[in-house]
């Protein structure tokens, strides 16, 4: 895309308004705003799925009869495919109109949701959730570095407010509309009832997002970075998906020592692995993943922050409606009254955040978020000693205060440190970053929950479950806390 300098807009509230008569591409006002509001729209679509499928993870584990591991790659089958997305966006953005493929994606989003819709096992909705993180993966990172090129930089902190307040609000109401759609009709409809926006958005980035093309054509794809990269994630999360960690044989006997010395083993190797291929990618003159980006010690700290964040995030998302509906006993539809007003809760702090970011800088606000988000995680674990849904419900909510002043502040800060033409490259290495990490979180904390859960029940314990997830709540907090020297780190002032 073009990297001529944008026209200063007049300030007002809403950032809708706030563009330039003229943006970078020689877009006019009402251009701009047809733009956003298409890629707002998709941005629902993609995150409205993602999280009204959350509260059905149980449902999913009953009908198909399957265990929480393999119930875990619902979430884990979407975040590795969102990967690969996130991997060929930045290329594809140079090599393509941004309009065509933003249409593929959306349309590769409504082939998921009609596989999904005729799935008969669970491995047919694995697959499904696999091709909407793929065009997912495509479409989000697209979507921020359109916003970026579009609107000029003192305005970005109220323009990605606006794309969180709608992105947080999808996902906020999209736990209850699920959880009322499975309590009411039946888990497919959970694929049906985003084909008609998706529709929607495909009509509208046909008929209003104009023909931009990227100025940079000539550079190749990175195959052996991209395939490597793709072996070494199938490769890991099967490895994870089969390990099994057995707590009641006894850590210390020779058939455990033999099962850690080959734990540590290919855990090194895989550590080896990820490092050669970062020592390759940084030599390429066009990576798969910008890892150079990273050299930008502002845009670094901002993603430490984000990934430990989406760590945080997504593990709750996970935990949470296993709590609920499995542990307590309630209707899945409690589950999505929870994460609703914890997600509102969030997507008001976001939109006050936004403004302040623009004018007071992300580090203080940064801290902050990230001391409540820590503090009301082990809040959380605490509660579950004797869990209420009221409980829960006010603590979730304190901790989307936390997520929404440390999130997206401290994202927008790290994209606004990039040069234009690379905050697509940014956003898809941020969100892959993300991704990776959160998936080998999850599984790994999913391996623990039903090893552990196993072992304390044979202990006799009655609530061995919450007792696991305890634990996990306790060190994700942990590692929240750690990453405070990060938001020192950020600018004090925009």
């Amino acid at each position: 895309m073009s990297n001529a300098p944008i026209n200063k807009a007049s300030t007002t509230e809403s950032p809708i308004s706030e563009v330039s008569q003229s943006s970078s591409d020689g877009l006019s006002n009402k251009q701009v705003q047809q733009v956003l509001l298409t890629l707002l729209l998709g941005g629902t679509v993609v995150s409205f799925s993602n999280s009204a499928l959350n509260p059905a993870i149980p449902v999913f584990m009953s009908v198909f009869d399957v265990d929480i591991v393999m119930g875990g790659w619902v979430l884990n089958a979407y975040v590795l495919a969102m990967s690969v997305g996130l991997m060929l966006s930045g290329y594809l953005n140079k090599k393509f109109p941004f309009r065509y493929i933003y249409l593929a994606a959306i349309f590769g989003f409504m082939l998921g949701s009609v596989i999904g819709m005729l799935a008969y096992s669970m491995s047919f909705v694995i697959i499904a959730r696999a091709i909407q993180g793929l065009s997912g993966g495509l479409i989000i990172p697209l979507s921020i570095g359109m916003l970026y090129q579009i609107y000029p930089q003192q305005q970005h902190g109220r323009v990605m407010a606006l794309w969180g307040i709608v992105i947080m609000m999808s996902l906020a109401f999209g736990p209850l509309v699920g959880a009322y759609l499975v309590e009411q009709f039946a888990w497919w409809t959970l694929f049906a009832i985003t084909l008609p926006l998706s529709a929607v958005v495909m009509a509208m980035a046909w008929r209003l997002i104009p023909d931009i093309r990227s100025h940079d054509k000539k550079s190749p794809f990175d195959t052996i970075g991209f395939i490597s990269l793709l072996i070494w994630l199938l490769t890991m999360m099967v490895w994870l998906s089969t390990l099994k960690i057995d707590f009641t044989s006894g850590l210390f006997s020779s058939e455990g020592l033999l099962k850690i010395a080959t734990l540590g083993l290919l855990s090194v190797g895989f550590l080896l692995f990820a490092m050669v291929w970062w020592a390759y990618e940084r030599q390429q003159k066009y990576p798969s993943l910008n890892v150079r980006l990273f050299r930008n010690k502002t845009y670094l700290h901002s993603n430490i922050i984000s990934i430990t964040q989406t760590v945080g995030l997504m593990l709750c998302l996970l935990l949470l409606p296993v709590l609920i509906q499995d542990v307590m006993g309630e209707s899945a539809l409690w589950t999505g009254i929870v994460l609703m007003v914890a997600t509102l809760v969030a997507s008001v702090t976001t939109h006050y955040a936004g403004k302040m970011v623009d004018k007071q800088g992300a580090r203080g606000i940064g801290i902050i978020g990230i001391t409540i988000s820590a503090l009301s995680t082990l809040m959380l674990a605490w509660c579950l000693y004797q869990p209420t849904l009221w409980l829960l419900m006010l603590i979730m909510s304190v901790r989307g205060i936390g997520v929404g002043l440390a999130y997206l502040p401290t994202t927008t800060v790290g994209f606004s440190s990039l040069p234009k033409d690379e905050v697509t490259e940014g956003a898809a290495l941020n969100n892959i970053s993300r991704r990776i990490i959160s998936t080998i979180f999850i599984t790994l904390s999913t391996l623990y929950i039903d090893s552990r859960g196993a072992q304390l029940l044979v202990a006799g314990s009655s609530d061995s479950t919450a007792s696991a997830i305890q634990e996990i709540l306790v060190i994700i907090a942990m590692i929240l806390l750690f990453t405070i020297p990060s938001a020192c780190k950020l600018p004090r002032s925009p």
